[in-house]
């Protein structure tokens, strides 16, 4: 009887786990996209002649590009795996726009290019339950800058 109460314990306590990394993959991917959504809202409202990629992920908070700082983001979200705000920014590069009338390719010299964060990912090397799209631990899902789709080129009228 007792063997049978401690093995039936042991299968609750391995769905209790189960079920909080469940949770933390799920809370994992709501805060990962809601901070490559914010990515995605600060290259937006880029104002010309500023980096559309951010230093920090502070400057979501405040972007102090505008005269009165806007909030791309609430709050900086913990890492769900790490319980801490410590997310691993990834980081890529992006042009400078001097103004609208610019279209210079991306070669030209005058064109001036820098570094910022286009996305972020946990620090954490725990192995995630859902290993779809070939992530096996939290750090292998990166969450990039989500961009707004481009308008396609209209038909020409026949």
């Amino acid at each position: 009887m007792l063997a049978l109460g401690g093995a039936g314990l042991a299968a609750l306590g391995e769905r209790e786990q189960t079920r909080q990394q469940r949770e933390r993959e799920a809370e994992l991917r709501f805060r990962g996209e809601a901070i490559a959504a914010a990515l995605g809202r600060y290259a937006q409202a880029t104002p010309l002649g500023h980096l559309p990629l951010p230093q920090t992920l502070d400057e979501l908070l405040a972007d102090r590009r505008f005269p009165k700082p806007q909030r791309h983001l609430r709050q900086l979200y913990a890492d769900p795996f790490t319980g801490t705000p410590d997310w691993e920014p990834v980081m890529g590069q992006a042009a400078v726009v001097a103004d609208e009338s610019t279209s210079a390719p991306a070669n030209d010299p005058t064109v001036v290019t820098g570094t910022g964060i286009v996305g972020v990912r946990s620090r954490s090397t725990r192995p995630l339950l859902a290993t779809a799209g070939g992530r096996s631990t939290a750090r292998d899902w990166v969450f990039n800058a989500t961009a707004a789709p481009a308008a396609a080129p209209s038909e020409p009228a026949e």
